[in-house]
């Protein structure tokens, strides 16, 4: 059976938990701020936020450990790691977690599957001084998918039998496929893959032992797996421990063959009702190199990203009517412009997986977001980039882009500027957007260029339906999905159907602790259903944010001095729904 052999890919999921925001230096005062999976990173008080017995988890605070990072080069063998010990407490037992780093700002462990479950307290100690108990919920099964970004969003680590990775194109150079820690591009339907978590449950015996490697996960028929690819239910051949590595779990699945394809296939894992991070997987249409589903990446600009060994200029300007506030039901809207324009580059490791990490989801799907970290493509902005003053020209008065620079390595170059406070300036015609061109001294300049759009008569999302979902305030049940119904369907227009739920998400203040998710749709199907294992990583018993956003296909902006460059415009509705 695929998944128990022992495989050196372990290494990779290590320097994955390590570079997930490890950082030195003693603060005053010892406090625990967060505790969450290893690989998924969704705080508690979140639906699918609970600690299952057997997962590898994080804690984040101050003062937990050493200034300089400490690693246990035995792995979950220990209860103590230079100074360092975390204790969960569920009812009147204790247990001590099995240690694998420790440090001032984070702490890596595994809870161990003879832990309680239930709602429970952590404490860290360190040099005998114990952090404040803080609230934990202990669960038997609550999956999390380790991804290449290190927190839990974007692009997920999937291997074929030989371990080699899933990417969005075949790896180049050294890096052609073949083995732990090399690239053999995209999945087809048919293809048996490996999906690398942690959190699928507890094993029977002593986890520092090494009880359970290459064994089988019970799962509760009461709360089934399903693994979702795009949508799609797929084959599982096998859910449980990997044959290497205490803690890491492996799911063996196939590719549905009506899976839908692109760079970001939407990917995640369902256990009864919780909802495991969703996640990407590159999927080719009978080819390893997968198909851009955004349509501003031109030919060049997917050439650039993936094989350019020097830096790669970047723009990106976006003009949408979006929520400038919000009180109970009433939402007051602005028409705004933004734009955003760096020098970044890819490392080689990242390129074959860079496309799906900077790619929209397939239509028809849905992925959802942890809003308590940045999901950032996989490319390192250098500087920013100068593209002179920019000015949108439409059917109103012009009104000039504001530039803001912000000079020096690490920090692009924004542009940004509100058309309208009341969102009247995008009425309709057409709209064209000016640079002048760069001048700087300082800064990489980009030529002269124009580019525009066109609003036509666009979707709308009638208040009737917006009634219909509040359903005189009972709102919407998660297990059912939702559905969405709009007029004026066309073929200029994508829809964006997304939200927000958390404990803040109608004050627009606080969004702490919130989950935000997007579903794509062709506007002419006038129809969508938001899916329930979309739903059920929201909060229930409060309003979500659910925005209904026609969009036009992002367009190329060619010019030169621009490797990528990016033009979008959307409309937003804003309406709240009651989740249960």
């Amino acid at each position: 059976m695929i998944g128990m052999p022992r495989s050196p890919l372990f290494s990779s999921i290590v320097r994955i938990l390590l570079a997930s925001g490890v950082a030195a230096g003693i603060s005053a005062g010892q406090a625990v701020n967060v505790v969450e999976n290893g690989a998924s990173y969704i705080a508690q008080g979140l639906p699918n936020s609970g600690i299952a017995q057997g997962a590898i988890f994080v804690v984040v605070g101050t003062t937990l450990g050493p200034s300089t990072l400490a690693i246990d080069p035995t792995p979950f063998q220990h209860t103590t790691l230079d100074g360092t010990s975390v204790s969960v407490t569920v009812g009147s037992t204790t247990v001590n977690a099995l240690m694998y780093y420790t440090s001032s700002t984070q702490v890596a462990a595994l809870l161990p599957s003879n832990t309680p479950t239930g709602s429970g307290t952590i404490i860290v100690t360190y040099n005998g001084n114990a952090s404040g108990a803080v609230p934990v919920s202990v669960v038997q099964n609550n999956l999390g998918i380790f991804t290449l970004s290190s927190n839990g969003g974007g692009v997920a680590i999937v291997t074929y039998p030989d371990y080699s990775l899933v990417s969005s194109v075949p790896g180049t150079g050294s890096l052609g496929g073949g083995g732990p820690n090399t690239y053999s591009g995209a999945a087809v339907p048919g293809d048996t893959l490996i999906l690398w978590a942690t959190g699928l449950g507890p094993v029977n015996g002593n986890d520092a032992s090494g009880a359970g490697l290459g064994q089988p996960i019970n799962i509760p028929s009461s709360t089934p797996l399903t693994l979702w690819v795009g949508g799609v239910a797929a084959n599982v051949t096998y859910a449980g421990r990997s044959g290497c590595c205490i803690g890491e779990d492996q799911i063996v699945f196939s590719i549905p063959n009506n899976a839908p394809t692109g760079c970001a296939v939407p990917l995640a894992v369902q256990i009864g009702t919780l909802i495991s991070n969703y996640t990407a997987i590159p999927i080719g249409n009978g080819s390893r190199s997968c198909t851009m589903q955004n349509p501003g990446f031109s030919a060049s600009a997917v050439q650039a990203l993936t094989t350019s060994t020097g830096p790669i200029n970047y723009a990106s300007l976006q003009l949408e009517r979006e929520i400038a506030a919000a009180s109970g039901t009433s939402v007051i809207y602005e028409d705004v412009a933004l734009g955003e324009f760096a020098q970044v580059s890819v490392s080689a490791v990242d390129q074959p997986v860079v496309l799906s990490s900077v790619d929209t989801p397939p239509f028809g799907t849905c992925t959802t977001f942890n809003n308590q970290v940045q999901t950032q493509p996989l490319f390192t902005v250098l500087t920013g980039i100068d593209a002179g003053s920019i000015t949108v020209n439409g059917p109103q008065p012009d009104f000039p882009v504001v530039l803001k620079e912000q000079p020096g390595t690490g920090q692009a170059t924004t542009y940004s500027a509100v058309l309208s406070p009341m969102g009247v300036y995008f009425s309709g015609g057409p709209y064209t957007i000016a640079a002048a061109g760069g001048t700087s001294s300082l800064l990489p300049d980009v030529a002269k260029f124009t580019t525009g759009f066109t609003i036509t008569q666009t979707p709308t999302w009638p208040s009737s339906d917006q009634a219909r979902l509040f359903n005189n305030g009972n709102g919407v049940t998660r297990t059912n999905g939702m559905t969405i119904n709009w007029t004026g369907g066309s073929p200029a227009y994508w829809v964006v159907i997304g939200g927000i739920g958390g404990a803040s998400a109608v004050d627009q203040l606080d969004q702490s602790v919130s989950t935000s998710f997007t579903c794509y749709v062709p506007s002419v199907k006038n129809t969508f259903t938001i899916p329930a294992n979309i739903l059920l990583a929201l909060p229930g018993g409060i309003d979500a944010e659910i925005n209904f956003q026609p969009t036009l296909p992002p367009q190329a902006i060619s010019v030169t001095g621009l490797d990528v460059g990016l033009l979008l415009f959307q409309y937003q509705t804003t309406f709240f729904v009651p989740l249960n």
